[in-house]
């Protein structure tokens, strides 16, 4: 098994077009105000075995904060979607709750690289900017840490180690983004607090050597050859 940390990452919010957040914490959902976010990760797959054979993959992210619930509307729990991004982006660092102006080449609501390139749609197009199904959905709620993982998500690593120029990560997004409260905060890979990054984890097995293919193969021909020998006559 091998767990990797996020390499990149950054939060897109409609409300500030080309603000992005990706220091400390990162945010998906609704607000109670109805102001939506989105969140990106990106995992470096270089550090996998060229010949694994991968068995199983997760995302794990750790919710940090949720919607105040002593306010109307209060935290509303939602299904939040792990879809692959087919088209590359840049991280962005901006802080605070909603983040801070881009700088030249990061992601926002607006743009995948700031100045110079957009999204098809603001806040990324589905369908075009990011897979139309999910590579996995969980039900977010409470403060905690939540996993996705589905075959799919499988299918998407292992396209990503075939072809890593394909590698543009994740995009998270809730699947109410109509109803408000759905906002989470989640913990960003320089969270200062200590909780735990975006991880990919997976599990995965050595691909046989040609030499123990070829031993295997030598030795059920032995044994072939052999029940042959003390085969009874027919």
């Amino acid at each position: 098994m091998m767990t990797l940390n996020a390499v990149a990452e950054t939060s897109l919010f409609a409300r500030n077009p080309d603000f992005n957040l990706g220091r400390t914490t990162l945010a998906s959902g609704a607000s109670r105000v109805g102001d939506l976010s989105r969140a990106l990760f990106r995992f470096d797959l270089s550090s996998l075995p060229a010949d694994a054979i991968i068995t199983g993959a997760s995302v794990q992210l750790s919710v940090t904060r949720v919607p105040d619930p002593d306010k109307e509307p209060g935290p509303a729990s939602s299904d939040f979607s792990l879809h692959r991004v087919l088209v590359d982006w840049g991280e962005g660092t901006g802080e605070g709750l909603t983040g801070t102006a881009a700088k030249p080449g990061e992601a926002t609501w607006s743009s995948r690289f700031h100045d110079t390139t957009s999204w098809s749609a603001p806040g990324a197009l589905l369908g075009t900017d990011f897979a139309n199904n999910p590579s996995a959905t969980t039900n977010v709620n409470a403060v905690g840490s939540y996993f996705w993982n589905s075959q799919e998500l499988v299918n998407d690593v292992n396209s990503w180690v075939a072809d890593p120029v394909s590698n543009f990560g994740l995009i998270l997004v809730s699947n109410n983004e109509g109803t408000r409260g759905t906002a989470r905060r989640f913990s960003a890979k320089e969270d200062v607090d200590g909780g735990i990054p975006p991880q990919l984890i997976i599990t995965f097995i050595p691909e046989p050597s040609s030499a123990i293919l070829l031993a295997v193969a030598i030795a059920g021909a032995t044994i072939r050859r052999n029940r042959g020998i003390f085969s009874p006559a027919i």
